[in-house]
């Protein structure tokens, strides 16, 4: 009979940062970790419940070493923001350092439980049962937590979704409602003298994670969001617009693979939806070539909002409209990480929040108002080879011009000039996705300057729907 353990949080309320994050980034450890509550049901023995005999908490910890199972309710992820005066108030100067206190709403019953497969002798029930009831807290000191053990799972947890642990660094192996989170676990057989380390005893040793353990992927459900009400509108949903979460964003350099990253990710969750079919936010047919007529698909693009040089936001801009079921992909994307495998570069991790979603309205003043100058933010990227014949001025300007074609009927007046932009030296110029040989192609800084104002977008080049070649008007 599986031990099922209730962890039920009064407050709905539950903090914990996952071992070896900085707490300032914002992450939930959710469920907690099966290291976790083994370093919990020790520390209440030590403290609350030291008449237990030594042995049989030892070989209770020790049964409870496997990766257990859980059911969540539903869940919302927030965060509050403290700031402290620092050291440099004792000088007179105002100065104050920044907290991120983040932790999961639990909606329903307020309550995780963990489920081991495991058989207990009877004295290793009363143990448990012992030091459950002994838990204050679960994580940081705020998760007041009342804990028991149960004999079978209660029906008001029917609206609870399991978490599994899969085995294998697989995100094909989760299914729609579910992300990927791995969790901190003790290798076989438990190490008790490992168990009991200080972080601070960690960091002695330049270890991330205590000795014998870890790291398990689960398939854990996604975050619930309230359900917003479908207004009937006439307008194309053309700009989505996703702010990516975190205390630190990827650089501008990184926009290639992080676009490409997030564009995967929306193809696998509408093949899933909706099976193959012609999609503007893929850029291909059912039949999986790729999409004719005037670049009218799906644009990926980096938006610096701050001006660190680094990725704020990427807005979704599909000049011919999105779907419902394209903008719902985009939507469930968003509920699980988005990042780059192992061994590329590029980021990894990374969480978005859907903040609009509507017409041309929502593009930043700086990419849609007409202007006669306009100057490269990301590199322009030709799609040709430089002919021995072509001046370079004459190779770029042939290469502007071919690709405004693409984009209209009516190609302006313009002369393309190259200038040198420091911020595009280590830019990524291809896709991590491409099997083929790198890309030769090089980049340039350009300003181009028309003979009469043009209306923006602009992106132009190779990889144009990635990120690259996009321009902001200068006068």
């Amino acid at each position: 009979m599986a031990v099922v353990l209730a962890l039920h949080f009064p407050w709905g309320r539950y903090h914990a940062t996952p071992w070896g994050r900085y707490v300032n980034e914002g992450a939930v450890e959710l469920p907690p970790s099966p290291w976790r509550l083994l370093r919990a049901l020790y520390a209440v023995w030590q403290l609350r419940a030291p008449e237990l005999d030594a042995r049989v908490v030892h070989d209770l910890l020790a049964r409870l070493a496997v990766p257990p199972s859980y059911l969540i309710p539903p869940y919302r992820i927030a965060h509050t923001r403290h700031y402290y005066p620092d050291s440099k108030h004792l000088s007179g100067s105002i100065s104050t350092d920044k907290a991120v206190d983040a932790f999961a709403v639990l909606d329903g019953n307020q309550t995780i439980y963990a489920l081991w497969p495991v058989d207990l002798e009877p004295e290793q029930s009363d143990a448990l049962a012992r030091l459950a009831k002994s838990i204050p807290y679960i994580g940081r000191a705020d998760s007041t937590c009342e804990a028991q053990i149960l004999e079978r799972v209660p029906q008001d947890a029917a609206g609870h979704q399991r978490a599994e642990p899969i085995g294998f660094d697989d995100l094909d192996a989760l299914s729609d409602g579910h992300e990927r989170a791995d969790l901190l676990c003790p290798e076989l057989p438990l190490d008790l003298d490992a168990l009991v380390l200080r972080p601070v005893d960690v960091r002695a040793g330049k270890l991330l994670y205590p000795p014998g353990t870890r790291k398990i992927t689960y398939a854990v459900p996604a975050l619930s969001r309230a359900e917003r009400p479908h207004r009937r509108t006439k307008k194309k949903t053309t700009v989505v617009r996703l702010a990516i979460s975190g205390i630190v964003q990827p650089p501008m350099a990184h926009t290639v693979p992080l676009m490409d990253a997030l564009r995967g990710a929306c193809i696998k969750v509408l093949t899933r939806q909706v099976g193959a079919t012609d999609s503007l936010l893929a850029g291909k047919t059912a039949a999986g070539t790729p999409l004719t007529g005037g670049h009218r698909h799906a644009h990926f693009l980096p938006y610096d909002g701050s001006g660190d040089g680094r990725i704020d936001e990427v807005i979704v801009w599909t000049p011919e409209g999105l779907s419902a079921q394209e903008v719902n992909a985009l939507d469930t994307v968003t509920r699980r990480s988005i990042g780059v495998p192992d061994g590329v570069t590029g980021p990894r991790d990374l969480h978005m929040l859907p903040t609009a979603s509507g017409d041309e309205t929502l593009l930043p003043p700086e990419w849609n108002s007409p202007a006669r100058r306009w100057r490269t933010i990301t590199p322009f990227v030709p799609s040709r080879h430089h002919k021995p014949r072509q001046t370079l001025a004459e190779y770029l300007h042939d290469e502007v011009v071919r690709e405004l074609s693409y984009r209209g009927n009516d190609v302006p007046e313009v002369r393309a000039e190259e200038q040198f932009d420091p911020r595009f030296v280590g830019f990524i110029r291809r896709r991590w996705r491409d099997r083929r040989p790198a890309a030769t192609l090089p980049s340039y800084a350009l300003e181009l300057q028309f003979a009469q104002p043009v209306q923006g977008p602009i992106t132009l080049g190779h990889l144009s729907h990635f990120g690259l070649g996009l321009f902001h008007p200068v006068g």
